[in-house]
């Protein structure tokens, strides 16, 4: 499975192309559990993401498993009421700090790297972008 990076954009939207991809591996019956567990929850990156830009996961999830490419889902995001120039900037400067100090996830980042993100204490990260960037990536995997 792979999926694209937290930053990766899509629709000018960080997290959007990562979530898409989410979707789409969920669909494909080996997604592991983990992914499982953190599709669409209300306390993750995506329940953010959504509560951001007004959208329901149900909503989202149908939309990506309706269009085969991205460009249409692209488009389906961006007709949405929430999303509009002003809400992308703003996710764009806030999702990438989330589990930064004094910003939401922060206690989150502290418990699970502990947990399921092991590498990030020995190797420190400063946000939940950078946290799963770095188990996803090859070159820093610690063996």
């Amino acid at each position: 499975m792979k999926l694209r990076r937290p930053q990766d954009e899509l629709a000018g939207c960080c997290w959007l192309a990562r979530m898409v991809d989410k979707v789409r591996a969920s669909q494909q019956g080996d997604f592991p559990i983990l992914y499982r567990l953190s599709l669409g929850n209300p306390i993750g990156i995506d329940g953010y993401f959504l509560r951001h830009f007004g959208l329901s996961f149900r909503e989202f999830r149908k939309a990506v498993i309706q269009s085969n490419h991205d460009e249409t889902v692209a488009q389906w995001f961006l007709n949405q009421p929430g999303v509009d120039t002003a809400t992308l900037a703003a996710w764009n400067a806030y999702g990438p700090k989330l589990g930064t100090p004094g910003y939401p996830g922060a206690l989150i980042l502290r418990v699970i790297q502990r947990f399921v993100y092991p590498k990030s204490i020995r190797q420190p990260v400063t946000n939940l972008f950078e946290m799963i960037e770095q188990d996803e990536t090859p070159e820093a995997r610690i063996d």
